[in-house]
């Protein structure tokens, strides 16, 4: 698809008139006001972690850069006990959910105040989508099979169906494996090295994230990890596990394991990942999700059409209506625009956040697009040589950072202006201006500005926030569930019980 189409030209001059004229752009939000280490070490004490203080401390996370952490980044920091890393990615959970509350009242407030001010009608909050709207011809192919299912209606006036795991872990020697890793109706599990026992022999990998793999070693000696050939790779290559303790899946060929049919699609979130749908000889299908992002080709696959499902394993990320945001083609224009209207000054340097695995398609579509080479460092490129990029695409990667003013860096380096000050310091003699992007979906929400992306500035640093997302949003989620209609959902993200399990099913069937 090509992305600099139609009316292109004008909407860049707008993107400029607005970087420009608007004096709005021009102040971040923690302007004048910058939060200080020491608030990061009050929170590691009252967690009982104040050990960790000198590492936090030498990397300077600061209270924005913290909230932005993921396990990824705790282990890359030196934090590599189980257990004080799962304490804090569970702390910042709960951060989170109280800043995404706070900004529902500052949301209900303004609204409020809104509607005494409007003598007609108002629509409330708008969905991000309804200022982004698809074309007629992709929103008549995501509406394609969308049917509202009656075995889930049945399921929404009854919380006896909904599946998920109360805490008993405590008293076992051994974890149990929750829900969303056990296949029922066959001896397989996924995304469940942290649960490694001798009753199974076969292990599903729906891709190379750290939250799914943990756990995994090169001393693995379970049976066989089944993954498709780019997870294999990184898991060999990043892990050390032999070749021959792996079996790798084809895409959408159905394949017999232990007796048991399957058959594993594109997941359309990062390089490797899979849906997988299970078909046990009780004729109850299980449709696996892993993490995923519904897409126009899911909902034209012929197999998943016509397939019955009885369980959804349903990767629950964003499943909560604040977040609803744009297609990742919309998010990848104004990323492309932004740079366009910010070249203007020769000695600009671009920096596009990545995970290790992940966000891939955003800088790989600025080079295609723009027909410039990006800068991702040697490590980097070793990674990309692993992920079957297209072959064109790998010319435009380099490993040279003087080849190129547009460089993928780790997200985290782009959490906070304090980070992004250490960097222009770094590049004081080569580069002016630093304009950073930080693609995420957590920083768009109920309440807060519908854009495609948003703008800060300090100084000589410019930093977007683009909700570029590699999982479903809300309404996506919605759409994907009236696409499956399974007879049961188990969330597999954020079920810590029945009472959130209910909720989040709530919302998703809730008309």
């Amino acid at each position: 698809m090509n992305l600099l189409r139609n009316s292109s030209k004008g909407r860049r001059l707008l993107i400029r008139y607005l970087l420009e004229s608007n004096p709005n752009h021009e102040r971040g939000p923690c302007d004048g006001e910058n939060i200080e280490n020491t608030c990061v070490v009050e929170w590691l004490r009252k967690l009982g972690l104040s050990k960790y203080e000198e590492i936090f401390t030498k990397e300077e996370v600061d209270w924005e850069t913290l909230q932005w952490l993921t396990e990824e980044d705790l282990l890359g920091m030196g934090i590599t006990s189980l257990g004080p890393r799962k304490k804090i990615i569970h702390a910042l959970g709960e951060l989170r959910r109280k800043n995404d509350n706070a900004n529902d009242t500052e949301a209900d407030v303004l609204i409020s105040e809104n509607t005494k001010r409007t003598k007609g009608p108002m629509s409330g909050n708008k969905l991000i989508t309804e200022f982004f709207r698809c074309s007629s011809s992709d929103q008549k192919q995501r509406d394609h099979k969308v049917q509202k299912p009656s075995t889930l209606n049945n399921q929404k006036n009854s919380s006896a169906k909904v599946a998920s795991s109360r805490s008993r872990t405590r008293k076992a020697k051994v974890k149990d494996t929750p829900l969303w890793c056990c296949i029922p109706g066959t001896p397989f599990r996924v995304d469940a090295f942290r649960y490694l026992r001798g009753d199974c022999c076969h292990w599903f990998l729906t891709h190379f994230h750290l939250d799914h793999y943990q756990g995994l070693t090169k001393s693995f000696c379970h049976g066989k990890i089944y993954c498709t050939s780019i997870t294999a790779n990184l898991v060999h290559h990043k892990i050390g596990v032999p070749w021959d303790r792996m079996h790798v899946l084809p895409l959408n060929k159905r394949i017999t394991v232990a007796g048991i049919n399957l058959t594993c699609f594109e997941a359309n979130h990062c390089p490797g990942s899979i849906i997988i749908l299970f078909e046990p000889p009780n004729g109850k299908a299980v449709l696996h999700t892993g993490d995923f992002r519904f897409s126009s080709e899911m909902a034209n696959n012929p197999v998943l059409q016509s397939s019955h499902i009885h369980t959804l394993i349903l990767d629950t990320t964003y499943c909560n209506p604040r977040y609803d945001f744009p297609s990742q083609e919309i998010v990848i224009q104004f990323v492309i625009e932004a740079i366009q209207a910010e070249a203007f000054n020769p000695k600009t340097l671009f920096l596009i956040g990545s995970y290790t695995i992940g966000k891939e398609r955003l800088f790989t579509e600025v080079a295609r697009l723009l027909q410039k080479k990006i800068y991702v460092g040697a490590a980097k490129l070793q990674i990309l040589k692993h992920l079957e990029l297209p072959q064109e695409i790998m010319p435009w990667l380099t490993a040279n950072e003087a080849e190129s003013h547009i460089h993928v860096v780790p997200m985290w380096t782009l959490a906070s202006f304090k980070r992004l000050k250490h960097l222009s310091s770094q590049y004081a003699d080569r580069y002016d201006l630093i304009v950073a992007f930080c693609p995420t979906g957590w920083s768009f929400g109920k309440g807060r500005k519908k854009t495609p992306g948003r703008r800060w500035q300090q100084g000589t640093i410019i930093r977007y926030e683009v909700p570029y997302s590699e999982h479903s949003s809300f309404t996506e989620l919605r759409e994907f569930v009236r696409f499956i209609s399974p007879e049961h959902i188990v969330p597999s993200v954020n079920n810590d019980g029945p009472e959130g399990a209910d909720a989040m099913l709530a919302q998703l069937l809730n008309d």
